[in-house]
């Protein structure tokens, strides 16, 4: 009979730094594991560097839960790990990993300097400067529309400028492959959720 490693949410978390540092050097991160009647999470933050969903790719399939909203279910995810003597099962600690970028003003100042010139002519023809990193912070770009460009979902700059400094990584970044990460990978969930269902099978492992 195959025996489960049941891992904490600080085990997990250290599991999730190990990774972060081996992916993404030089990025400092701040990882923080919260425990409550019921489950546990691990929240983790960062400015600039990488993107959401480069962070992602590296620790997402180290949750040990889904959450499916449209039957607002919560499922289980089933792990194994490699050992000195071949394979295991294991349960992660954390039910789910939470990833939260925040932006430097640099970042900002670039993503809104990428809008305007994506954009010069709309500028122009509605007689409008280029916003700053105030206008961002105090949400004056939520009303800032350009005439010709938004459409009906109602779209605004404030948008424009999140969409540019959430799809591209920032200074220099170097992302690299981890070994930690790497030594856990997603064998099953528990097959209740439809809308879930594929998203976790046997996962390709490098």
């Amino acid at each position: 009979m195959t025996t489960t490693t049941y891992l904490s949410c600080a085990q997990t978390s250290k599991i999730v730094r190990a990774s972060l540092k081996e992916s993404f050097p030089g990025v400092k991160f701040s990882v923080k594991s919260s425990t409550y009647s019921g489950g546990a999470s691990i929240t983790v933050r960062w400015i600039d560097g990488p993107t959401s969903k480069q962070v992602d790719a590296v620790i997402g399939h180290l949750s040990g839960s889904y959450f499916d909203g449209m039957i607002d279910y919560k499922g289980s995810v089933h792990h194994m790990t490699t050992t000195a003597d071949g394979f295991a099962k294991v349960s992660m600690g954390a039910d789910f990993i939470h990833t939260a970028r925040e932006y430097s003003d640099a970042a900002i100042e670039r993503a809104i300097g990428a809008v305007f010139r994506r954009f010069a002519g709309n500028f122009e023809r509605d007689g409008l400067a280029c916003p700053t990193v105030e206008d961002y912070r105090a949400g004056r770009l939520w009303n800032l529309r350009l005439s010709g460009l938004h459409d009906w979902n109602g779209r605004n700059t404030q948008h424009l400028v999140d969409e540019a400094m959430h799809k591209h990584s920032f200074f220099g970044l170097n992302v690299r492959k981890s070994a930690t990460a790497a030594r856990y990978w997603i064998t099953h969930d528990d097959g209740y959720s439809m809308a879930h269902g594929s998203g976790h099978t046997v996962a390709p492992r490098d």
